[in-house]
């Protein structure tokens, strides 16, 4: 084993076979789930169908949340696969394979290559990375070229590489254009804060800055100026006023506001992985301040991570609005940090033996109370799902119960790999059994299918947000938004055929006398429901046929 860890070639290729299989096993199976991955692929959907590569359009209208570029992979997908679930999410699965592959050779970089192997294998087997390589979302390609621009900036600092700055400033370039601003400003400032810890601010004089500037600007700023030029101030105020600034200054949802939010995303995303993390972070802080060597090697790297993770977490801790995926570029120190005292760990560190082992079990405990509160919570949510949940559950623990009797023989490296494979093996009864069971409850797909079954092309569709950009990438129509009141009651009102989906206890509520006075809504029909969610109509279906008819009661 460790003669395949100093060889680089097969390293790369046992790499890149773990993640053809963690991010591309399936990967279309199961629909596109709301309200997330759905509106990228609507967006992309829309670009695609009016041929249009400079906006993003939703339900026909232009949108601005995010900038173009991964509407723009998304397209470009759609237009080599056809507009399915696969096609949508190959974008994110490709940026996860090379992200892994970046973070061994930027651990190889930054410490040696047997640390950068267990940091991309670290990195390719917890839970957030899993489901964002998997996902029609956007972060898991911002996190890929934030790390890209990571690893240029340290080939060209180590090595004296003029030309590796320039290639980071266009992967942070692409960044920007991933998701906006924020992802210069961070990279910079951390850059700014590591060189001052070092005591090697100098080395910004020997850097291409000009040109690294220029090619910034030249790869991200003329879409922004573009756009701004055909929408002007809509674009402003809903790029960078709401999505932007308010963004961060007020909440955009009510869960998030505690300034603690974050730290238990850590250790659930960075699952399970993040049970190491506090004795990584301690043991090389230990490490560093024994260290004399300054600006580049191993103490400048250890100041790198500690205050990429810090910056990142920090930030967004501070931010009104949070969210699980907003801290996951920190991910990237989060692995090598771990993957760092991994090694130490395993080349017979004495300062690491007691607290790795300690963590070991913790990360065994945590198995074991993680699993039973999540089986009671799926009995809960979703039982139907749980014999199915109980079986991918033995694949996990029998991949542990390896690991664990490779560790008691004080096997480590086996021990290692054997936590690798019980997540790699966990992911096949998961996808097969549970995940096309979840589909029903968390995607639009069935509820949609059923809806083609019922409406004509000219009748209209409503929905609650949550759902809109699901059913609108399964059925082709624009469904109107129905989440306030009163916009809910005219739409039901309508004199001519309309289609809902909603919750079913809003369809009750509808007909509550203390909500609505008597008689303000048109008796309507339940002709299907899925979960909580049901189709409504305001008139008796064509083949007479619905689940119940509800109306203000006399």
């Amino acid at each position: 084993m460790e003669k395949i860890l100093k060889r680089g070639g097969l390293s790369l290729l046992i790499l890149c076979g773990l993640c053809l299989y963690l991010f591309f096993f399936r990967l279309g199976d199961m629909a596109l789930t709301d309200p997330d991955e759905t509106f990228y692929a609507q967006s992309a959907k829309e670009m695609l169908e009016r041929s249009d590569w400079l906006t993003p359009h939703l339900y026909g209208k232009p949108q601005f949340e995010k900038p173009v570029l991964f509407y723009w992979l998304v397209k470009a997908s759609f237009k080599i696969f056809g507009v399915n679930e696969f096609a949508a999410r190959f974008p994110s699965a490709v940026f996860g394979l090379l992200g892994v592959i970046a973070i061994y050779l930027l651990g190889t970089i930054l410490f040696n290559r047997k640390a950068g192997f267990l940091s991309a294998v670290i990195l390719a087997t917890n839970v957030e990375y899993i489901v964002l390589s998997r996902a029609c979302v956007t972060d898991m390609t911002l996190f890929t070229l934030m790390l890209l621009g990571v690893l240029f900036f340290f080939y060209g600092y180590m090595k004296e590489k003029g030309f590796c700055y320039v290639l980071s400033s266009a992967a942070f370039a692409l960044a920007v254009l991933t998701k906006g601003p924020l992802f210069i400003m961070l990279p910079v400032l951390i850059v700014l804060i590591y060189l001052f810890l070092v005591k090697d601010l100098k080395a910004i004089t020997k850097m291409p800055v000009v040109l690294s500037v220029i090619v910034f600007i030249a790869v991200a700023v003329p879409w922004y100026l573009v756009t701004y030029k055909v929408y002007g101030k809509e674009f402003i105020d809903s790029f960078f006023g709401f999505h932007n600034i308010t963004r961060f200054t007020q909440a955009e949802h009510k869960i998030g506001s505690q300034f603690y939010y974050n730290i238990p995303v850590v250790f659930a995303g960075f699952f399970p992985w993040s049970v190491f993390l506090p004795f990584g972070f301690w043991h090389l802080f230990k490490k560093g301040q024994g260290s004399r060597v300054k600006g580049q090697g191993e103490r400048g790297a250890i100041v790198f991570l500690f205050t990429w993770f810090l910056v990142i977490f920090g930030f967004f801790s501070v931010s009104s609005t949070k969210l699980p995926t907003y801290i996951f570029p920190s991910f990237l120190s989060a692995a090598l940090i771990t993957g760092a005292v991994w090694d130490d760990f395993l080349h017979g560190s004495k300062n690491a033996m007691k607290p790795m082992r300690f963590s070991y079990y913790i990360l065994l405990a945590a198995i074991i109370i993680g699993g039973i509160g999540l089986l009671a919570f799926i009995n809960f949510d979703y039982p139907v799902i749980s014999k199915s949940a109980v079986i991918a559950g033995s694949f996990l623990i029998f991949g542990m119960l390896l690991s664990f009797v490779a560790f008691t023989n004080k096997k480590y490296l086996y021990a290692f790999f054997l936590i690798a494979y019980a997540v790699a093996i966990f992911l096949y009864p998961l996808s097969r059994l549970v995940l096309p069971q979840i589909e029903r409850y968390e995607t639009s797909k069935e509820v949609a299918t059923e809806l083609i079954r019922h409406m004509k092309a000219d009748e209209r569709l409503g929905s609650e947000s949550n759902n809109r950009a699901g059913l609108a990438f399964y059925t082709g129509a624009f469904p109107i938004d129905v989440d306030l009141d009163d916009v809910m009651v005219k739409f039901m009102n309508s004199d001519d055929r309309i289609w809902c989906v909603m919750k079913e206890k809003n369809h009750i509520q509808l007909y509550d006398p203390e909500i609505h006075p008597f008689g303000s809504v048109r008796p309507s029909y339940m002709v299907y429901k899925l979960g909580k969610r049901a189709i409504i109509t305001n008139k008796i279906p064509e083949d007479g046929i619905y689940i119940i008819k509800r109306e203000a009661k006399q």
